[in-house]
């Protein structure tokens, strides 16, 4: 799955490559996650474990300070929980779950700064195609392994769609952001009647390809120069 997900990424930057203008950039974007629960049958405790994001990135400028970002990624989910079973006393149910989505994260940004430094804040909203969900199950009753899927046979929804929210800096071709995103949808269909959300903040990187510095500094060179855009980044 992820060398077909990077291989049409690949083939997709070609093709932006080829039709981009000075208004279009393009680059690689990637970055961890730690996963939270929320909703009325969230589990009481849970763990936040680590996931991943990584794909392409294209930012339309529509004015001097706003642009609209668009990115294909690919994006792991993960959390573990440990809860007793109703009506079965005695009962522990672990559950570690690792989903993985196809996103479309898009989004409004503002920026402001000086040519080869500045920051940035977005809004937006993003859709996923669920791609692949792995569930590590173990069900102990009075201390002995049961078969747990009777239990927790949940089928996950086939997509998800949520809010995003999103601030970094950029020095030249690096930005570095931070973002959050809260889903609208329950991770498992209505049908399963377990009524839980995934929210999510990550950290990320990007690099934008078609990057060109027109002057080493801005328009003032050196050591003045990058002094003075620093200087002047949140006047």
């Amino acid at each position: 799955m992820k060398k077909r997900f990077f291989n049409l990424s690949l083939f997709l930057l070609l093709i932006i490559s080829q039709v981009s203008g000075q208004y279009i950039r393009y680059g690689i974007t990637g970055g961890i996650n730690k996963c939270g629960l929320f909703g009325i049958d969230k589990p009481t405790t849970f763990n936040k474990q680590l996931g991943y994001f990584g794909g392409l990135y294209i930012d339309n400028k529509i004015s001097e300070h706003l642009s609209a970002q668009t990115e294909f990624v690919l994006s792991q989910f993960r959390f573990k929980f440990s809860e007793q079973v109703p009506l079965i006393e005695n009962s522990n149910l672990s559950v570690d779950e690792k989903d993985y989505f196809i996103s479309v994260p898009i989004f409004l940004k503002f920026k402001y700064g000086y040519e080869f430094i500045f920051w940035h804040v977005g809004i937006g909203g993003k859709v996923s195609v669920l791609a692949k969900s792995n569930k590590d199950l173990i069900l102990k009753v009075n201390n002995y392994d049961t078969d747990p899927v009777y239990y927790y046979n949940y089928k996950n929804n086939w997509y998800e769609y949520g809010f995003i929210g999103n601030a970094g800096i950029q020095f030249k071709a690096l930005d570095l952001f931070i973002r959050y995103y809260i889903s609208m949808r329950n991770i498992y269909k209505s049908s399963q009647a377990r009524n839980m959300s995934y929210n999510n903040l990550a950290f990320g990187v990007s690099w934008q390809i078609n990057y060109k510095e027109l002057y080493p500094y801005g328009r003032k060179a050196g050591w003045k120069g990058l002094k003075y855009k620093i200087t002047h980044l949140f006047k």
